[in-house]
């Protein structure tokens, strides 16, 4: 099987399955994984991606709310040699590709470019891409970006210049007292764009949280106005059974810019781990569908979407849950799950240890 097959397989069921435009999804993958998608998937990857905890390249993630079911997919261009200066070259050909043929607005992307994809000693991943499906309008895509990109500047020191030269240098008051505990245990580890124009076009920095709990998120998420207070603790205890802090795998969230919002996030979103917090899929999607139960939210489309995702049985591995998110937008909650495509491993061990 090609990257390709899989792909398009996979998303042509998935969007089928929720009502959305497959013949629009499958040119999209086609775009999004040319020229590699071609190659047959190895017993091992090549290029461990950063997209999936086995180091597979292509993601999969479906949210939910009362109006619609939206379906994404994250992939990052792999390289024909494996280093991220091949991978740089891969990732602004697939932007080139996503501008021509889908319309997206690369604009943002064009006045960083230099930050993320520097020519010296580059390392860690290039960039990873993803598009959304929704009931109405076109497709719309984003970038995540590498904040580590290399040693000539650090993870922060870049982020924070990206954040001037997008006009939103007066947000990083915001970000620092979000990481009130310092970067070191409040790690920035992706830098978000929006593919789009206009004031509600996205910039979103990502955090990994060493050491933290749900409840001190939850208590610094008060930052932006949309937060439901006491929400994150107990979703993030029903589907990790855990308690308190999270230290075999982190807890990871985003703070959200816009135009419109100025230098104050309009959001903050925690993601919370889920391939190491229990013994099977078949035990995380009851977890998970437990819960959108309580939320007023029905469940039966995310088990559909579910079985449609998995070539092998629910019961017979942990590795394709790997994060899962909610939130309360004006009332109206919206949770998102994201299922790794599990090319090279159904058990996939823990990432990003250590503080």
């Amino acid at each position: 099987m090609t990257f390709l097959d899989y792909g398009i397989s996979t998303a042509t069921r998935l969007l089928d399955s929720s009502g959305l435009d497959a013949e629009q999804g499958a040119r999209v993958l086609r775009r999004l994984l040319s020229p590699w998608g071609r190659r047959r998937i190895a017993e091992q990857p090549d290029w461990h991606s950063d997209v999936c905890a086995d180091g597979s390249p292509i993601e999969f993630s479906a949210a939910f709310s009362a109006d619609c079911v939206k379906v994404r997919v994250l992939v990052e261009a792999i390289p024909d040699e494996p280093n991220t200066l091949a991978a740089q070259e891969s990732a602004i050909e697939l932007s080139q590709g996503l501008t021509r043929d889908f319309g997206a607005v690369d604009g943002r992307l064009a006045a960083v470019r230099d930050l993320f994809l520097p020519d010296d000693r580059p390392s860690g991943f290039a960039v990873m891409y993803a598009a959304i499906f929704a009931p109405t309008g076109r497709p719309e895509f984003k970038v995540y970006l590498n904040p580590s990109a290399n040693h000539a500047m650090t993870g922060v020191e870049r982020t924070r210049e990206a954040m001037e030269r997008l006009g939103f240098g007066k947000a990083w008051k915001a970000i620092s007292a979000y990481a009130r505990r310092g970067f070191d245990l409040d790690r920035i580890v992706y830098f978000g764009l929006d593919l789009t124009d206009g004031p509600e076009s996205r910039i979103k920095v990502y955090f990994r949280h060493y050491d933290a709990s749900p409840a001190d998120l939850d208590a610094r998420m008060e930052i932006t106005a949309q937060h439901e207070s006491g929400l994150l603790g107990d979703f993030c205890r029903r589907l990790t059974g855990r308690a308190g802090k999270l230290k075999e795998q982190p807890l990871v969230s985003n703070l959200t810019f816009t135009a419109a919002g100025e230098h104050v996030p309009v959001s903050a979103t925690v993601y919370v781990p889920l391939w190491r917090y229990a013994e099977s899929d078949s035990i995380m999607r009851d977890r998970i569908s437990s819960v959108m139960t309580d939320l007023g939210l029905s469940s039966a489309c995310y088990r559909k979407l579910l079985n449609h995702m998995a070539r092998r049985p629910l019961s017979d591995g942990r590795g394709i849950h790997t994060y899962a998110s909610v939130r309360v937008h004006h009332g109206h909650p919206h949770l998102t799950t994201y299922w790794s495509s599990e090319l090279y491993d159904r058990y996939p061990p823990a990432r990003y240890q250590g503080g």
